[in-house]
């Protein structure tokens, strides 16, 4: 077993992993084409959210509403990138319309039941098994279609693995997080430093597929 200080150097050197996409994307960004623009935008907005909730912290002040704001903004992102993937227009229409549902669900969830003070698990539940849905749904539209020859060499491949890794584990996470707050606190730390890993995995997916980016053409 991992000792405690052990599973907060993971926890906080996961939160510095955002920085290879913000290195890649200074590289690459002239490759970028309007869909992995949402993709450049969230990184960068991932970076200053995650540089301000650090800030808060170490002045002592609550930096839930941090999160509660980051999380409308990615669920955002995600969503406008893959309508770009999708071409079929009942897919699209499907995906805004899920963005529209889950959006209002956080707002009713902030009013109601996690005001911006307190840990936003339900929006980032929901967020996470709608994101899920979207990245196996990518998956299986690339497996039918066959029109990549090779996986490993498309950004968006990556890119959507990154998705499908993260979220899962994310959405395990969150969906037991009232069980977390009853267990021992190492193991509460064991099941974060975990979820670090995720992140970890996530931004180097990430990254990985936006080096891969060769020129503007859309991809899907």
């Amino acid at each position: 077993m991992f000792s405690e200080s052990t599973l907060f150097t993971i926890m906080n050197v996961a939160q510095l992993f955002v920085l290879l996409p913000l290195i890649t994307i200074t590289f690459r960004f002239q490759r970028f084409n309007s869909t992995f623009k949402w993709i450049g935008f969230l990184m960068i907005c991932a970076g200053i959210s995650g540089a301000s909730a650090y800030a808060l912290h170490k002045q002592g002040g609550n930096n839930m509403i941090i999160s509660h704001l980051f999380t409308i903004v990615e669920y955002s992102c995600w969503s406008f990138f893959y309508v770009r993937l999708f071409d079929g227009k009942t897919t699209k229409k499907l995906i805004l319309s899920c963005l529209f549902i889950v959006l209002t669900f956080m707002l009713v969830s902030i009013i109601f039941w996690q005001p911006l003070d307190v840990y936003n698990s339900y929006g980032k539940t929901v967020e996470s098994a709608f994101l899920l849905c979207f990245a196996i749904g990518w998956f299986y539209k690339v497996f039918v279609d066959q029109t990549i020859r090779r996986l490993e060499t498309h950004p968006v491949f990556w890119i959507n693995a990154a998705v499908l890794i993260y979220f899962s584990g994310s959405f395990l996470l969150f969906v037991t997080n009232n069980f977390l707050q009853e267990i021992p606190v190492i193991e509460f730390f064991e099941a974060w430093a975990l979820h670090g890993i995720f992140i970890m995995i996530h931004y180097l997916f990430i990254s990985i597929g936006l080096w891969l980016i060769q020129d503007k053409k859309e991809l899907r």
